[in-house]
């Protein structure tokens, strides 16, 4: 396994990846595959010459963080890969004012591992768009 910074990934790997997971944004695979090259960060997992994790940021570049994408494919979820794929990405952001992401609910056991933390005061708000 290995994990790499490289923002521009062979074409249809991240559409791959998300098509496993069933995410909605795999549907659109132009704008996918941009907005993962365009990211601030990019740490990505690979099994061979398969993508089988990624974590994208966008950042100010000084004080904010976001990470829109943490996944992992199925069968290597639970073997801590996730993890150190985050753990690898949150460097780049050590000293910053805040990091932030969003997530299911039945996912923030794994982010508080990591170190993420449910603030209660503190709501996501979505602003609704269509294509």
């Amino acid at each position: 396994m290995t994990i790499s910074t490289e923002k521009n990934l062979p074409a249809g790997a991240v559409v791959a990846l998300f098509k496993s997971l069933d995410w909605e944004s795999a549907q659109y695979p132009e704008r996918l595959e941009r907005a993962v090259a365009e990211s601030h960060t990019v740490r990505s997992l690979w099994d061979g010459e398969r993508l089988v994790g990624l974590v994208t940021a966008i950042s100010d570049g000084h004080m904010c963080a976001y990470f829109p994408y943490v996944a992992v494919a199925k069968e290597y979820q639970g073997q801590g890969w996730g993890k150190r794929l985050l753990e690898s990405a949150l460097e780049e952001y050590r000293g910053f004012y805040y990091v932030a992401l969003i997530c299911y609910g039945d996912k923030s056991g794994f982010y508080g591992r990591c170190g993420f933390t449910v603030d209660a005061e503190k709501a996501a708000c979505f602003y609704p768009v269509s294509d």
